[in-house]
């Protein structure tokens, strides 16, 4: 076996390190500059040292921005994971050529652009032409339907569906992995002694994957976080700032009022508050 030094191993690194560093490290060090001071037109008026951090303690849509991401990210814990470890446990007793086809069906979603997504759900949430008031209505539930993306009550929730919808297939496909590689024995001695699904799935199934659902929380928990198409193509954040998010604070702030400096502050605490979580889930995941 052909062995290699350390010189030679960073050279077969190093092409890696410049694009990293060149589109990654330089643009986070730019932001970080950018962000102490304030601007004027495009142009740097003055240093402000962290005068845009501090502006922070008192901007309430940053803190509505923020539940919203925390909003989400319970919503999606709730949701797709517990959709894809139901699903994902009846399809692991089904043939393998069942489970293939409705692995592919259940996945398709997640291949499906968030633009696209969000524009498809878009016209299933359209008050006036909708599939979803056009089904409660045929249903006989017409007085339940609504304008789902335009009332306070339900623009954030009705969203989240969208985005659940986007993310269950791949809750499904790990955790179908994972439950395949549990030790069939285990099901076998439980059958035998009389227990039932539920049970196999209570007593068995969910224990054995804490692991998984672990990394998909901590996983969806960082997406929650930066999350941006969809929110973006479907309320732009409204109605007023019902389903507003860092991303699209942060986008606004930049384009739309041109205060370079404070969205860069911005841009920075978002980045900290993704490196804490990812921080966090390596610690967390490494543990035996």
């Amino acid at each position: 076996m052909m062995m290699y030094s350390s010189r030679q191993a960073w050279l077969f690194v190093l092409p890696a390190l410049l694009l990293y560093g060149a589109f990654v490290a330089v643009p986070i060090l730019q932001v970080a500059a950018y962000s102490m001071f304030s601007w004027d037109n495009g142009s740097i008026k003055a240093f402000g040292g962290l005068s845009n951090y501090t502006r922070l303690v008192s901007d309430n849509v940053f803190w509505t921005a923020l539940g919203h991401n925390a909003i989400w990210a319970v919503l999606t814990l709730c949701f797709p994971l517990l959709i894809g470890l139901v699903l994902a446990s009846i399809l692991a007793e089904r043939s393998s050529r069942f489970v293939k086809v409705m692995s592919a069906v259940y996945f398709l979603p997640r291949t499906i652009p968030l633009v696209v997504a969000g524009i498809i759900w878009g016209w299933i949430y359209n008050p006036v032409f909708g599939l979803l008031n056009y089904l409660l209505d045929m249903a006989g539930l017409g007085a339940w339907g609504g304008a789902w993306l335009a009332e306070p009550g339900s623009a954030l929730i009705s969203l989240n569906a969208a985005g659940a919808w986007t993310f269950y297939g791949f809750c499904i496909l790990i955790y179908l992995s994972a439950i395949q590689s549990i030790d069939p024995s285990l099901y076998e001695a439980a059958s035998l002694d009389g227990a039932g699904w539920g049970q196999r799935f209570r007593f068995i199934t969910v224990p054995l994957l804490k692991s998984t659902t672990l990394f998909l929380g901590l996983y969806s928990a960082i997406e929650a976080m930066r999350f941006f198409d969809l929110v973006w193509v479907t309320t732009q954040g409204g109605p007023g700032y019902d389903t507003e998010v860092l991303t699209t604070h942060i986008y606004k702030t930049f384009f739309l009022v041109g205060d370079f400096g404070y969205a860069a502050a911005l841009s920075v605490v978002l980045l900290v508050i993704v490196l804490l979580v990812g921080g966090l889930s390596y610690r967390i995941l490494r543990q035996p």
